[in-house]
C-alpha cells in the first residue's frame, strides 16, 4: 500500500470523528427530536416483521377455513341453504 493511500484511508477513518458524526446515537447533536426519531425508527424496523408474520399467519389460517368449509361440502355433507 503506498503512503498516499494509507494516508487516504487514515482520513476517511477519521472523517465521523471531525463531523461529530454518529448514525447510532446522534452524538454532537444536542436536538431530542433525533433521538425521537431514532426510537421510533428502531420500534417500527423492530415490529414490522412481527407483523408480516402474524398477517400472513392470518392469511393461511382464513385460506385453510375456507378450504375446510368448502371441502366439507363436497364430501356429502349437507350444503347450508
Amino acid at each position: 500500500m503506498s503512503r498516499a493511500a494509507a494516508i487516504l484511508v487514515l482520513l476517511l477513518a477519521l472523517a465521523p470523528e471531525l463531523a461529530h458524526a454518529c448514525a447510532v446515537c446522534g452524538a454532537g447533536v444536542d436536538d431530542d427530536q433525533s433521538r425521537l426519531a431514532y426510537l421510533l425508527t428502531t420500534i417500527s424496523l423492530s415490529l414490522l416483521p412481527l407483523a408480516l408474520l402474524g398477517g400472513f399467519f392470518l392469511y393461511l389460517r382464513s385460506k385453510h377455513r375456507r378450504q375446510t368449509t368448502h371441502g366439507a361440502a363436497g364430501r356429502g355433507a349437507p350444503e347450508p341453504k
